[in-house]
Order: structure tokens, then sequence, then C-alpha cells
């Protein structure tokens, strides 16, 4: 089979070559799963300049991708409820991505079901952002009538983290630009606040969460609306000692993370607020509990922006890395 394959990390980037492979063999708790789309994020090009070894230490070489849809072909013997033939996407599993390739063994565990609505390639925009918004609201302990800042929840990830915070009955704040206002608050956002008019600083306080989706920049001042003794979730902060813990990290990786979110941690100690870093993980269970919050009639949000081919995976590289997409870029693997 084909699969594009990374060879050694670098710090400026590096080509994935496109290798012919063995198709994997299926382990008993695993499912062979024939991709037919895998979406590009900017974690593929984090992982090869080798800035998340320290959270996961991937050998060489490696098949890389983390999200894909495709077509179960086979099941592992301690397998139930998949078979052959039923529609699967996923978070593949972090100590075993491989999602830029014609096929994959990955957990049962995983996976879901694809609504019969979205094709492969809506498909395969899911379950990360889907499983961020999950995974955040988890960590934060969320209870129906609280309130949660989006920061800058106009894009994918907004269209997931919006109405599954709805779903929750959370109250919603977000901003971004003016021309996704109708959008936005369409999605469930019960205030927008546009960055060229106003500051969202200036407009909130008290807010029982936040979402962080910007990093270093923002961080002081979402730490400002958040109310005393708050939940702040980042995407794009740096991972600290609670992270560390949550994961089930040895020691010496707990010292250094505990080390290296201190800044972001005292922030969070001054209101008695806490600070957490996501990193997403697999988790085929609230796959599944997205798509029952979602249905034909209130559909999951997907946006894609270019469809290449396995062949083209470095122009989708590139083009992720530079933060050209509107939407996910998508490379198509199966006919």
């Amino acid at each position: 089979m084909k699969a594009a394959i990374l060879t050694k990390y670098d710090k400026k980037g590096k080509d994935l070559l496109i290798q012919d492979i063995p198709v994997p063999v299926v382990g008993n708790d695993e499912v062979l799963v024939k991709i037919m789309a895998a979406a590009v994020n900017p974690v593929d090009n984090m992982i090869v300049r080798g800035e998340v070894k320290l959270i996961v230490p991937y050998r060489m070489p490696l098949v890389m991708g983390n999200e894909f849809a495709g077509v179960v072909e086979k099941t592992g013997s301690s397998v139930s409820g998949f078979r052959k033939g039923d529609r699967v996407y996923g978070r593949m599993p972090l100590k075993k991505i491989g999602a830029f390739a014609e096929y994959a063994a990955v957990s049962a565990s995983a996976l879901a079901i694809i609504p019969d609505y979205l094709s492969f390639e809506q498909a395969a925009c899911v379950p990360l952002t889907a499983l961020t918004a999950m995974q955040a609201f988890e960590i934060m302990h969320v209870k129906a009538g609280e309130s949660v800042f989006i920061s800058g929840g106009t894009g994918s990830l907004g269209a997931m983290a919006i109405p599954v915070a709805r779903s929750l009955g959370l109250h919603v704040y977000t901003n971004g630009s003016g021309e996704n206002e109708a959008r936005v608050r369409k999605l469930g956002a019960e205030k927008f606040i546009d960055y060229r008019k106003e500051k969202y600083v200036n407009v909130l306080k008290d807010v029982d969460h936040v979402l962080d989706t910007l990093g270093d920049r923002e961080l002081p001042n979402e730490f400002k609306v958040l109310k005393k003794g708050g939940n702040l979730v980042s995407l794009r902060g740096l991972p600290n000692g609670r992270f560390a813990r949550r994961s089930g990290m040895p020691f010496y990786k707990r010292f250094l993370f505990q080390a290296a979110g201190r800044k972001y941690d005292k922030m969070a100690a001054a209101k008695g607020q806490t600070y957490d870093f996501l990193f997403v993980h697999e988790n085929g269970r609230q796959l599944e509990e997205i798509g029952r919050l979602f249905d034909k009639d209130h559909p999951l949000q997907t946006s894609i922006d270019t469809v290449y081919t396995l062949d083209q995976i470095n122009e989708a590289m590139e083009k992720v890395r530079k933060g050209r997409s509107r939407g996910k870029t998508i490379v198509r693997i199966g006919a």
C-alpha cells in the first residue's frame, strides 16, 4: 500500500516520502480501515518539526496523519460493534498515528460510525474539532447555566464547540470578524464581539470558563475576563504539570512540563483560577456522543478548503503550514 512517511524530525520542516509498505496486520482489539479521506492539521506539521516529541516520542520511520474517515475491511478477534463495510471515522491513537495511507490498523476504541448524511471527505473534517470540544468541556467540568468564552470562535473549532456548548446548556460568547456574526449566532453564540470594533476584555467579565485558541499573546486578557476560581483550557499555550499528571506521564516529564507551564499557572493562581493545556486524544465514545447531538436537520458543520491526492501530500502540508486554509485541507486516498 502507499503511505506518506516521515524519516526524521526537522525544525525547518521536511517533505514526507510516498512509499509502498505492507498493509498493517490488525491486533486483537484493532480494526483494519481502508482510508478514504484524511485531514491535514497543524499538529501534523508540529510532529514533523519535533514539537510534540516530549508529549509523544514517535519512532522513525513514521506513517503520518491523525484524522481520517474510511471503511472497515477487517476486525480483530476481540472487536465487537464494527463489521466489514461500516463507514467509520476517528482521531488516530496518539501512540500509533498513520492516516496518510491506504490502510490503517486502528484501535476499535478510537472509532465511531459516520453519520449517514456526511461524505467521507466531510467526515474527515470532524474528529479533531469534535473531540477538542468534548474534551475541553470535560476538563472544565461545565454545568448547565454557566458561561464560556471561546476565543476566535469563527473557525472550524467554533463551528463544533459552539453548538456542543449550547447542547450542554452553556451561555456561549465568542469574538471574531463582523462578517461571521450571523453565522456564529445561528450556531448558538449569545454574545459576539467584533474585534475590529471593540475588545472582548472591555466587554466580558466573570466568565465561568474560557476555551483559548489564540495562545500566548491573548492568555493574559483571557484570564482577566475569567471569574475568580474559573477554568481556562488552552489549545495553543504550553503544557503544564496538570497536563502531565492527567496524561499519566512519568515523573521527569511532569517536572519538565511543570516548569514549562509555570508562567500560565502563576497567572491563574492570582485569582484562584485553573489553567489546563489540551492535546486531543482518541475517543470513539465521545465521537458517538457527537453523532447523537447532531442530525440531518441540525447537521455537523464541516468546511472543506481544498482536496488533494496522497501524491500531493506535501502541497497539502505546506498549505496548512502557511495558514492559508479556510476550512479543512483534505487528502483523498480511497477510490
